[in-house]
């Protein structure tokens, strides 16, 4: 008898583990006939074996005349069937996104992918083993001629993964040009007009993250040892307001089988180079989902199974010699009277910033334009729990 586990919305979701491919062209590609105005399923994702949750998003290819970028398969039933006959349910968590876990999965057992679409129709990928991926040496970094270029490093002791995929989430601090001091607060009186700011700090320090979005693969096959050692993964440009004054990212490690690397890095090549996925060859042909219902129909995805691993670094603006970014802001100078208050303030165009001159009677304020002022236009002012 079958056994089914069946989960409510994930209470935590660590690091949204999606794949998501270019859609700017580089130049133009003529798309092959036999995908040209066809609505075939494309499966994003894998098997979190370990101890995160899974994600798997569902999309639909549309026609080069269609105005819409992104077409999400909605109301599918998704789940983890193991060898075993036991099922493991994902829920719909945002339209074409099903997530659940983490689940017991053993780690002796093969899995597989099962879905059935709203319109009746049936898929399943092939049974994959669960991978279970080395830990990260190091992830380390360089300052370069173009920026920061932070790399990972890692090796196999066993010499039997051979193949890697990364993904990471980054989070960096910083700060508005100015510091507000001062409230306007509109009052018709001119002792009230302005007060000294009590939350300046909540307008002045800031963080802002970013989860990575390109495919980023490596492999060892061609070595004599499993060594992965100063694969590029991520830069940060120069001058960048990233290493303002703190940089942090979280890279996630996961092996892979063969055929995923391969898939994976032929859809990279198509994303980067075509700025497409619909390359007629290899990449079309080479998936491991199937149609139940018609084993001719085309389906993009490739799916896997293998636990993560993971590690976090900062950099502090302060390591990194002559960084040259810049947050180029200027104050304005407003008379301390009702109209010329109201003429800066009332319209939220600028925001008091400090008193000028010194005495017991301000006769002017400082002030600046709202991005200059306001850190929250461009992050939260909420600290990371990791911070």
């Amino acid at each position: 008898m079958k056994r089914k586990y069946y989960i409510s919305r994930p209470q935590y979701f660590m690091i949204i583990i999606l794949f998501f491919f270019s859609v700017t062209c580089k130049e133009k590609y003529a798309l092959p006939k036999t995908l040209i105005d066809k609505s075939y399923l494309v499966v994003e994702g894998y098997i979190d074996g370990g101890n995160d949750s899974t994600f798997i998003r569902l999309t639909r290819t549309v026609s080069s005349a269609d105005t819409t970028s992104i077409k999400n398969e909605s109301n599918a039933t998704v789940y983890i069937e193991g060898e075993d006959g036991q099922s493991f349910y994902l829920n719909e968590i945002n339209p074409g996104t099903y997530a659940g876990g983490p689940f017991s999965l053993n780690q002796t057992q093969q899995y597989r992918l099962n879905i059935s679409t709203g319109n009746g129709k049936s898929y399943l990928s092939d049974y994959v083993d669960i991978k279970q991926t080395p830990a990260i040496d190091s992830i380390s970094w360089a300052r370069t001629a173009d920026g920061v270029q932070i790399y990972a490093n890692t090796h196999d002791p066993q010499n039997s993964t051979t193949y890697y995929a990364w993904n990471y989430h980054e989070t960096w601090e910083f700060y508005s040009a100015f510091y507000s001091n001062w409230e306007y607060t509109g009052s018709p009186d001119p002792d009230s007009v302005m007060v000294r700011r009590t939350n300046g700090d909540s307008l002045y320090r800031c963080w802002q993250s970013n989860i990575s979005t390109e495919i980023i693969v490596g492999s060892s096959a061609k070595l004599s040892e499993d060594i992965i050692y100063l694969y590029p993964l991520i830069l940060i440009p120069e001058a960048s307001w990233k290493l303002q004054k703190r940089y942090s990212v979280l890279v996630k490690q996961r092996a892979l089988s063969k055929g995923a690397y391969e898939y994976l890095e032929n859809m990279k090549k198509n994303s980067e180079q075509l700025g497409s996925i619909f390359d007629p060859q290899p990449s079309t042909s080479n998936g491991n989902v199937h149609c139940v219902d018609d084993a001719k129909e085309i389906v993009l995805g490739y799916v896997y199974s293998s636990t993560s691993v993971q590690k976090r670094i900062f950099i502090e603006r302060s390591q990194v010699q002559d960084w040259k970014y810049r947050f180029s802001c200027e104050e304005v100078s407003i008379k301390n009277d009702l109209d010329s208050l109201a003429d800066a303030f009332a319209g939220n165009a600028y925001i008091p910033t400090t008193e000028e001159g010194s005495g017991p009677v301000i006769a002017r304020y400082k002030g600046a334009a709202v991005y200059c002022v306001d850190c929250r236009l461009r992050g939260v002012h909420e600290k990371p729990d990791f911070w």
